[in-house]
């Protein structure tokens, strides 16, 4: 499985098994240095979800040493998983703080939940402020360009 298939697999279980109301998709933005493969915000709350793929244990294994992996009070989502393929990783080698999703031929099972976590709200509505900016809905949003 590819990690763009994976993606798309968190991207839907986001929406469809979390009820996220906003679902955002390897987003890059100018001002954060982590880019999430998915994240879910619930209108309700304001809480968020964040999913990272995996397409193999290696892959798995480097994420640790990612600075918001690190220091995990600079990482998004209240609450945070691995999506991996089945098999790859076993529950009990997650962080303590992070919930593993495995991937069983076309269907997303959560093998272990992920417990709430204090995400850094900041660089999340950096996110949501981009994605506002990209919309420019006129009729509703107003947005001033920045000269950069």
């Amino acid at each position: 499985m590819t990690h763009k298939e994976l993606v798309k697999r968190a991207r839907a279980w986001l929406t469809n098994n979390q009820r996220c109301t906003i679902v955002l998709a390897e987003l890059a933005t100018t001002y954060n240095t982590e880019t999430p493969d998915a994240i879910g915000f619930h209108s309700s709350g304001g809480t968020s979800i964040l999913v990272e793929c995996k397409t193999s244990r290696a892959d798995f294994l480097a994420d640790k040493n990612k600075i918001f992996r690190r220091e995990e009070e600079r990482g998004m989502g209240d609450r945070r998983y691995f999506l991996i393929p089945a098999k790859f990783v076993k529950p009990e080698e997650m962080p303590e703080s992070w919930g593993l999703l495995e991937m069983h031929d076309k269907q997303v099972r959560e093998a272990k939940e992920a417990p709430f976590t204090a995400a850094n709200k900041n660089a999340e509505i950096v996110m949501l402020v981009s994605v506002l900016r990209r919309l420019e809905l006129s009729t509703a949003v107003f947005v001033r360009h920045e000269e950069i």
